[in-house]
């Protein structure tokens, strides 16, 4: 960027910025905000935090502890062990989609992870290997499986249904599973699989209720089956009511028209 003179400003007012001392180590001083101590720290930054996590680039990141050492100079340093956790960016590199979002190719093809173990799984739900798997396939046994030891695991039911709660797809186990063994998958394995997928879009969360107890099962009755206050609760048991958290202030007030009330807690 300096050698093209795209030049930017970090901030306009450089005697808000200081390090330890708001006197001696104001970064106003002559020599105190060099392009690498203001600039460079931002772009590594926005390399790292943004760039790196939306995966446009791949970097290179070591303990930034005396990584660098051009802010020696500046006053308050001398205990610093680094002056930012970025300092450890010492390489980046463009890969494929960020060179797709920059307009520098015309198409973008995702990188697929190629199994290069073999894969032995059996009915009772336990998958083998006779070799080290790679990180990236580690990963995506540990996250549907539970781990028996360094070349044997077994697929979990309550693993998979967490994982598709965080966003996982069971798509992405099964194709997986499917290139890594030369078998077609055991019936009881696809049959987990397909259970899992349907039970774990069976519930739907609509958000916080209040559960109301009420003195008897008369008074919860009359209250969810009365036309002012049945459409902002159900019945739960013979003498609870359930209402949206959202919905307090209006069921509170249809309440208070059939004569009932409720504390506040």
């Amino acid at each position: 960027m300096q050698a093209s003179n795209f030049n930017f400003e970090v901030t306009r007012s450089l005697w808000h910025l200081y390090i330890e001392n708001a006197n001696y180590g104001n970064l106003g001083y002559d020599s105190y905000h060099n392009w690498r101590i203001l600039q460079g720290r931002y772009i590594l930054c926005f390399l790292f935090e943004y760039a790196a996590t939306l995966g446009l680039i791949d970097v290179g990141y070591i303990n930034p502890q005396g990584a660098q050492h051009d802010y020696s100079h500046i006053w308050g340093t001398d205990d610093l062990d680094f002056l930012s956790r970025y300092d450890g960016l010492i390489y980046f590199r463009l890969n494929s989609l960020g060179a797709y979002c920059l307009g520098l190719t015309s198409k973008y093809e995702s990188n697929h992870i190629e199994t290069k173990v073999k894969l032995s799984i059996l009915p009772n739900f336990q998958i083998t290997t006779s070799e080290t798997l790679l990180a990236e396939q580690a990963f995506i046994l540990e996250t549907y499986a539970e781990k028996l030891s360094d070349q044997q695991w077994r697929l979990s039911q309550e693993k998979m249904l967490s994982a598709v709660e965080q966003g996982h797809t069971l798509s992405e186990l099964k194709t997986f599973l499917t290139e890594g063994d030369d078998q077609p998958l055991p019936e009881t394995v696809e049959g987990l699989i397909a259970k899992v997928e349907h039970q774990a879009q069976s519930l739907t969360l609509k958000g916080p209720a209040i559960l109301i107890e009420c003195a008897d099962a008369d008074i919860a009755s009359t209250i969810s089956k009365h036309e002012l206050t049945k459409k902002h609760c159900m019945l739960a048991g013979q003498r609870h009511l359930v209402v949206k958290a959202n919905s307090e202030a209006t069921f509170r007030k249809a309440l208070r028209q059939l004569g009932y009330g409720i504390p506040q807690v």
